[in-house]
């Protein structure tokens, strides 16, 4: 019997601290401790950059140790992609950058240049081997599981594949021990019915087994030290080999191909069997990645300075973090803090290609790939993307701060755990600054839902008509038609001027009775703010008279407000939502409940901000509502 046995840990950069404290003392300490004590087997070992560069700074005995292993030949380290880029989603030669960068720097820090590759999340394409030729990568470690079938082969065994005159051995990982420790990261099964599963498999003696072992669904499973030690013994009391000499035993080569796909048991992703399929199902992060992809193409059509060409370079291969797509223990995708990462560097690249004397930024673009431009504004502290659907704002960066208030997004409905939402979104939906909703006069505003077409017209599911006003491209006019249906009996044309100055951008909303009929109803602007806020709930600041009052409430509806302040602690900012009409407020902050490798917590993902007007016009009438944001240093 072949046996290789694996461990391998995910941690991105923007996780919480506790998230690498805990992976560390539950699992990366005992288990390097105990194959100090074993040095008669060879473990797999995959850590992610963030990870190693904790382990330097905080336990210096651990990472000397891990070291110590590796010049041991105890520990055979794997390559992976450095800034944990998901390789098909940049370009051929990003893909042999981020393989060698990883390959250069665990050579330089523990003696080793790996040949075995294991790819970040699992996602995996037959492109991939071109670029592990260029980096001398001669195996992918991968399970054959995607979700729709579960084996890729009749037999878990090491196969020969070969892509346009390029070949890599895929080496599978056993599909019954992924899955029990995924349950037990899950809390569907008990710490002894993982070992029982571990014991089953050894039992069956197949003619090869690897046991890739995901830590971080361990820690979120709730391993104990000495559960670590009961695991990891088992498992290498079975034998564990260097992957060089189990695949030197094989006498005949079998051949095999393994198609793109997204593998394994790491992420929530319900039924989408690769990555690409969520690209087409959420919005938002469809959108995240055609802002980096932009930014990208533009950024290396600079070809002038080479100070500037190295970093905005440096800022590509940061940007390519494939983190923020992926729903693992960690529950990476769902962080604003990991997500702020991207959008901060994205934000500096924009700065610096819009700040060259020598160079024309391009600010009209088709970043979210739906076959019309979006139009990016650069103010003194503002950045601005608006977009023709819903004619809102994508993005709202302040950039003192490099924050984007307007990363606002729902969870597709089958990847979210526990959402805790009074007034539920569409389901993947990219929520945008400024939306415009038509709600039915009958309806009460505590039982909203933007969902209900009875209950609400969703223009932010329209396409507007975008016009550029000035020759600095800094206002714009967006309007639309509404069809006449049982929500109002007339045709409603709304249009809004927008007006991007130094710290504020002010909406001047028009509605006007296009029909013959009296048009009755309440009309609201959906504002959702996407904070980097340390608690729950986020509170906020209303002004419905002389004296204002702080609200602490997850969900709230205020009348006769005039003005909302939040302080945006974090960042240090002070956000202002102000009108020139009283309004009725909604207001609600949205959750997620998740068990990571924290233990459970309350992911904040937005707060929605929506003023609310109730109108009645005659045919022919119009109302005019002056909306601003202001963004500016507490």
């Amino acid at each position: 019997m072949r046996v290789l046995t694996g461990a391998y840990s995910q941690l991105a950069h923007g996780l919480p601290l506790p998230a690498f404290e805990r992976v560390v003392e539950r699992v990366i300490k005992p288990l390097l401790t105990l194959l100090h004590h074993r040095r008669d087997v060879t473990l797999q070992l995959s850590l992610s950059v963030p990870l190693i560069e904790y382990l330097d700074v905080n336990h210096m005995s651990l990472s000397l140790l891990l070291a110590d292993l590796c010049r041991s030949d105890t520990v055979e380290l794997l390559g992976s992609s450095y800034h944990q880029s998901i390789l098909s989603l940049i370009g051929p030669k990003d893909r042999s950058n981020q393989i060698e960068m990883m390959t250069t720097f665990l050579r330089k820090r523990f003696g080793q240049r790996p040949k075995n590759f294991f790819s970040y999340a699992q996602i995996f394409s037959p492109a991939y081997i071109n670029a592990l030729n260029i980096c001398c990568m001669e195996t992918v470690i991968t399970s054959l599981s995607n979700g729709t079938t579960m084996k890729g082969r009749d037999e878990e065994q090491p196969f020969m594949m070969q892509e346009m005159g390029k070949s890599v051995t895929i080496i599978p990982t056993c599909d019954a021990l992924n899955i029990a420790v995924r349950e037990y990261g899950a809390k569907t099964i008990a710490f002894s019915a993982l070992i029982r599963t571990i014991k089953e498999v050894q039992r069956k003696q197949l003619p090869f087994m690897m046991g890739m072992i995901n830590v971080d669904q361990l820690v979120q499973g709730g391993i104990t030290v000495a559960e670590t030690e009961e695991l990891f013994g088992l498992l290498l009391d079975g034998g564990s080999s260097a992957v060089e000499e189990i695949l030197g035993l094989d006498e005949q080569v079998y051949k095999g191909y393994l198609p793109a796909g997204w593998y394994g048991h790491d992420a929530q992703r319900a039924n989408l069997p690769t990555i690409n399929d969520l690209f087409v199902r959420d919005e938002s992060v469809a959108y995240l990645y055609g802002r980096y992809m932009t930014m990208v193409e533009q950024a290396r059509f600079y070809k002038k300075d080479k100070d500037v060409r190295r970093r905005l370079e440096s800022l590509i291969q940061r940007a390519s973090v494939g983190a923020p797509y992926i729903l693992d223990a960690h529950a990476s995708m769902l962080r604003p803090s990991v997500r702020t990462l991207v959008w901060r560097t994205i934000s500096e690249a924009d700065m610096i290609l819009s700040s060259l004397a020598d160079h024309t930024y391009v600010q009209v673009a088709d970043y979210d790939w739906d076959e019309v431009d979006e139009h990016l504004v650069i103010s003194k502290n503002l950045s601005c993307v608006l977009d023709s659907k819903g004619g809102a704002l994508d993005e709202l960066t302040y950039l003192p701060s490099l924050h984007n208030y307007g990363d606002a997004y729902a969870l597709l409905d089958e990847m979210a755990i526990s959402k805790t939402c009074i007034h539920p979104p569409h389901s993947g939906e990219k929520r945008r600054l400024f939306t415009d909703v038509i709600i039915s006069a009958k309806t009460n505003l505590e039982e909203y839902d933007k969902r209900d077409v009875q209950m609400c017209l969703d223009l932010g599911r329209l396409r507007y008509r975008i016009e550029v006003l000035d020759r600095k491209a800094t206002e714009f006019k967006a309007s639309v038609t509404t069809p006449a249906g049982a929500i109002i009996a007339s045709p409603l044309e709304v249009t809004k001027h927008y007006k991007v100055r130094q710290n504020t951008v002010f909406v001047e909303i028009t509605l006007a009775n296009a029909g013959h009929e009296c048009a009755s109803f309440i009309y609201g602007c959906e504002i959702p703010i996407s904070l980097f806020t340390k608690s729950l709930p986020v509170s906020c600041m209303i002004i419905d008279g002389k004296k204002g009052s702080m609200v602490q409430e997850s969900e709230l509806v205020r009348r006769g407000v005039k003005t909302v302040k939040i302080h945006d602690e974090p960042n240090s900012t002070m956000l202002s939502l102000v009108c020139d009409n009283r309004f009725t407020l909604l207001k609600e902050d949205y959750t997620i409940e998740s068990r990571t490798t924290v233990g459970p917590e309350t992911m904040y993902l937005h707060t929605l901000f929506m003023p609310t007007f109730e109108l009645c016009l005659e045919s022919g009438e119009q109302k005019k509502i002056t909306v601003g944001f202001r963004v500016e240093r507490k």
